[in-house]
């Protein structure tokens, strides 16, 4: 079978323009309205867990579902103009929704329009793979919580969760042509979109390895739900 440069070409386009969506980083915009810069305050990370730990609950979780959206929004959207768009030129048919995903991870990370200072890219993980398949996400929620709850440490849930949804995505199901719940990947070869989240993970593996020294030395922040919830009602009296 010959390769075709179209693969190339096609999913570079939307690496890039999928940089660009993915610099627009939420977290920092909104504290800078407040009269600070989410990058100096705690860990320095412009993402939800820094937003929980600094801003409070509702900070933090406007943050999250602003990012989850980043990534699924665009990554639906190409997923349904190939589907419906790829009878009418064979272009489509070499589009790779998800590459959208690793674009949108690296532009979170490293934010043109924020000097190349962002996030990790957890919460964009969650919206990659709820375009992938419900029944994946959902998983995705029940490890996250599970993980969390027995170590108590964010980054650690952040990490194993992103892994083992990332290998569990390997399972030729989520790519059945008969299920409803898989048509975004009906018009992708297995297992392209699985490769694409096995690419976002190590990115989110490799980002928290500072988080990794810190557990190891016994200074990493753990998990504390009513702490979050207090720094919420603080910054609601503040404002």
């Amino acid at each position: 079978m010959k390769f075709d440069w179209r693969y190339i070409w096609i999913n570079l386009i939307i690496l890039v323009l999928a940089y660009l969506i993915g610099s627009i980083n939420i977290s920092i915009l909104l504290s800078k309205r407040m009269g600070k810069d989410i990058r100096q305050i705690g860990s320095s990370n412009a993402g939800t867990t820094n937003a929980l730990r600094n801003f409070g609950f509702s900070f933090g979780l406007q943050v999250f579902i602003f990012d989850l959206l980043k990534s699924f929004i665009p990554c639906l959207f190409l997923v349904l103009l190939q589907r419906y768009m790829i009878k009418t030129s064979a272009n489509f048919s070499y589009v790779i929704p998800l590459v959208a995903g690793i674009g949108i991870v690296i532009g979170h990370i490293f934010p043109i329009f924020f000097k190349f200072k962002g996030g990790k890219g957890v919460a964009c993980f969650f919206g990659i793979v709820l375009t992938f398949h419900i029944v994946l996400f959902i998983l995705l929620f029940i490890f996250y919580i599970i993980i969390l709850l027995m170590f108590r440490y964010i980054s650690l849930a952040s990490v194993l969760s992103s892994i083992v949804i990332s290998l569990l995505s390997y399972i030729p199901f989520y790519y059945d042509h008969n299920i409803l719940i898989s048509f975004a990947n009906q018009n992708v070869y297995w297992p392209l979109h699985s490769i694409c989240l096995v690419i976002v993970s190590a990115l989110i593996l490799l980002m928290h390895i500072p988080n990794y020294i810190r557990i190891s030395n016994k200074e990493e922040s753990i998990f504390d739900f009513y702490k979050y919830m207090k720094n919420n009602s603080e910054q609601i009296k503040n404002n």
